[in-house]
């Protein structure tokens, strides 16, 4: 038989002649070689062959009796079946041939095509299409080979599988599950090792065995059995492998790749180790079909004679590159596909890019077009390239901006620089990084203002505090500088980023309650405890780009969280509702509470924009002004820079920094404002042609006059020359509101405005401001 013939010759079974030498050599040079064959067996390897299979079927009888007859073990099997939930399988064998699904943009131009021969990850291909070479016999005969006779359980094998666990010492040489129950597991992504689970799974593959056809069940095994190296399925193997059509295997080819579900790692093709286990078991497969009658002597002897050409890795990509957030709004359909209908990641996958899906993203293409500018932009990732030459990495950054009107991904970064890849890191989503100081606003602030804590000209001091309960006698925290401010207002505090007022503000609120306000943006942490760290950015499992910016988005929308969506919804190839995104809602903050904050977070602008790009806030080409909020963030030893704020229109986050494979890099310090020019000068791109806005006050606040030392102003704080009388919002009503019942008592008495406790350092943020001026600050460096 040639070697390149992949055409079955049905026979009947073969009798293996006795003692043939040239058999018996071929035996004793293979490594790995079959230990069961069929035509060297015994008349007393049959006699106990036949012995073991009463006993073993005996052994099932009794606990199939057991379980049956028992109240407590039919009980058992009738509440697990119970449960079972029913398979979602209507379209997963209607389609003879893979179709194009389309990708869409907002405005309904296709921006990525998905189809078999770009993405060869996962192909479908129909039985009918490999039904003439030996896949399905190969699968067969190791997987299950009682398959055509069978109803889904496999009574006899399942028995010797019990059989084969006893006389192993617990671990089974093969197990119990047919080929039938590998398609449920592939189908569901369940794959529990628990009683109710497999009972459940029994139940499942009896019932598709009687919704589908044999042939039909095969085929949704050979397109979802998993291949290795994210190949799913016998085409994307036989593509990948060997550079051809599954039809066209070969039958080593077909043993090979049958054998490959097993384990895909540990046999893994393209590794040398995983190539040698491949080829073993490829064998294996080979002397079991030939005990089974599948193929002659010769077929099986020329077919251990082969000599398998595998091929080549390619650098190459031929496949079309597809952007970050097309990658990212793919997994997210992908993934509430399976949710929806209760199957596995695996096959939703499968169906996405093979049945020929209309998916309308949000994404804004000029949006996108504008953080693509800048994420090749070297001048906004590398200030003096000479500092960085000898680092072992280069830096990077991702940036998320997000419709406030609707609450939708608009565009999206995951690296610097042309992506050339699929799949490849999407920091943007992927990676989680401690986020510094830009936590403040969500931690701490936020939620004092919404429980009536604090108000922005609330006074506070700055000064050594002692407040990690872990080390009661160490001074901590420490500000940037080492410096103190003394009594300062909270607005100030949060404008220069003071360390030891976020904490003391943290451990009003209380720890547990913070990350409850925290969760409730977006972000859960509830599991890592509280602890006082967090109030600065410190955090076990760092925040991913899009969290931040689905975080503070809730500031822009006035206390109203929206979970971020990338798709509106995906029809079929006939204009059918596949999946609608329902994205959740939900208020958390009041609109007090954000336009408090946000009035803030514009100071903080204006304190760490770049004086050549103006004044800070975002101004159109006709010179309107657009509010524009955010919050710096720098983690310790500068090994993550940070911008999150947000407009009338737009929020977004940037992630500035290492990715630090090979360790742990620190940003220079001529890159330290890198993500705030990122920040600025994609947002200034996109707001050119928005009309000027401005967040709207709500009726409850009220502006007040206010002294210095937080209370209403008399004629004597007014009248004293050092001291500072300016107007503050506060929420009408509340008890922090200043009121002429409540005048100041400082300047009543001869008792001096309170000063600093501590001598202030010169260019840190020691400032000497006992009265400070919250309409006007300077701040007096990049706070953290």
């Amino acid at each position: 038989m040639p070697e390149s013939s992949n055409k079955k010759l049905r026979s009947t079974r073969p009798v293996a002649p006795e003692n043939s030498a040239l058999a018996d050599e071929l035996r004793s040079q293979l490594k790995g070689k079959p230990t069961k064959c069929g035509f060297n067996r015994s008349l007393t390897h049959e006699i106990a062959s036949f012995v073991g299979d009463i006993l073993k079927i005996a052994i099932v009888g009794v606990l199939c009796v057991v379980f049956t007859f028992g109240g407590f073990g039919a009980g058992m099997l009738l509440g697990y079946a119970s449960t079972t939930k029913p398979l979602s399988i209507g379209d997963l064998t209607s389609a003879e041939e893979s179709q194009t699904s389309f990708v869409y943009d907002i405005e309904g131009n296709v921006i990525a095509k998905l189809t078999g021969s770009e993405n060869v990850d996962r192909i479908y291909v129909s039985y009918s299409a490999i039904k003439d070479t030996y896949l399905d016999d190969a699968i067969i005969a190791i997987e299950d080979e009682r398959f055509r006779e069978h109803s889904g359980i496999d009574i006899k094998r399942i028995g010797s599988a019990l059989i084969s666990a006893v006389a192993n010492g617990g671990s089974a040489t093969h197990g119990g599950s047919t080929i039938t129950q590998q398609t449920v597991k592939l189908i569901s992504g369940q794959d529990e090792h628990s009683t109710s689970r497999k009972v459940q799974e029994w139940f499942s593959a009896m019932t598709l065995e009687q919704s589908l056809s044999k042939d039909e069940i095969l085929e949704l095994y050979i397109n979802l059995a998993p291949m290795g190296n994210n190949y799913v399925g016998v085409q994307a193997a036989a593509m990948n492998y060997f550079g051809k059509d599954a039809s066209e295997l070969t039958l080593p080819e077909c043993a090979l790749i049958a054998g490959l579900p097993k384990s895909p790692s540990y046999y893994n093709p393209l590794r040398e180790s995983g190539r040698r286990n491949a080829q073993r078991r490829m064998r294996t497969i080979l002397g079991k079909m030939f005990e089974l009658g599948m193929i002659t002597e010769e077929e099986y002897e020329d077919a251990l004679n082969t000599e398998l050409e595998f091929r080549q890795r390619s650098t190459d990509r031929t496949s079309t590159v597809n952007s970050y957030f097309t990658e990212y709004a793919i997994s997210e359909v992908i993934g509430d596909i399976a949710e929806s209908r209760g199957i596995s990641r695996s096959l939703a996958s499968s169906l996405v890019y093979n049945r020929g899906y209309h998916i309308y993203t949000t994404l804004e293409p000029a949006t996108q077009q504008i953080l693509d500018e800048a994420f090749v932009d070297k001048d906004l990732f590398q200030q003096d390239p000479e500092k960085i030459a000898d680092y072992p990495e280069k830096p990077n950054g991702s940036m998320v901006v997000i419709n406030n009107s609707t609450g939708a991904i608009a565009a999206m970064q995951g690296g610097f620089g042309e992506k050339t890849m699929n799949l490849s890191l999407n920091r943007a989503v992927s990676s989680h990084r401690n986020p510094g100081s830009s936590i403040k606003p969500l931690i701490d602030y936020g939620p004092a203002l919404e429980l009536g804590l604090i108000a922005p000209a609330t006074v506070v001091w700055d000064e050594p505090k002692h407040l990690d309960p872990q080390h009661p006698d160490v001074e901590w925290p420490m500000n940037y500088g080492r410096g103190y401010n003394g009594a300062v207002t909270i607005r100030l505090a949060l404008t220069w980023s003071l360390n030891t007022i976020a904490t003391e503000v943290w451990t009003q609120v209380g720890g547990d309650t913070a990350l409850w306000y925290l969760k409730q943006v977006g972000i859960d942490r509830t599991s890592e405890g509280s602890y006082p760290s967090q109030s600065l950015g410190g955090f076990t499992k760092g925040m991913t780009t899009l969290e931040m910016a689905a975080a503070y988005h809730t500031f822009a929308t006035g206390g109203i969280y929206v979970e971020p969506y990338a798709y509106t919804q995906v029809l079929d190839s006939s204009g059918n509702m596949i999946i609608q995104s329902t994205p959740i809602s939900y208020r958390v903050y009041s609109e007090e509470t954000c336009f408090l904050l946000s009035d803030i977070l514009k100071a903080v602008v204006n304190n760490n924009t770049p004086s050549d790009w103006g004044p800070g806030q975002i101004e159109n080409v006709d010179g309107e002004v657009i509010d524009t909020c955010g919050k710096t963030g720098t983690t310790s030893d500068y090994i993550d820079k940070w911008f999150c704020g947000y407009t009338p229109y737009y929020t977004a986050a940037v992630w500035y920094g290492y990715d630090n494979r090979l360790k742990q890099t620190e940003i220079p310090q001529c890159d330290w404002e890198n993500a705030i020019l990122i920040w600025v000068w994609c947002m200034h791109e996109i707001h050119e042609n928005l009309p000027g806005a401005s967040f709207e006050k709500p009726d409850s606040i009220i502006q007040t006059s206010v002294c210095s030392s937080g209370y209403y102003p008399t004629d004597a704080c007014r009248a004293d020359e050092e001291n500072k009388v300016y107007t503050d919002y506060f929420v009408s009503g509340s008890y922090l509101c200043p009121t002429d019942d409540k005048p100041c008592p400082v300047h009543h008495t001869p008792t001096p405005t309170p000063t600093p406790s501590v001598t202030p350092t010169p260019g840190g943020r020691g400032r000497n401001n006992g009265n400070p001026d919250p309409q006007n600050p300077q701040n007096p460096d990049n706070p953290v």
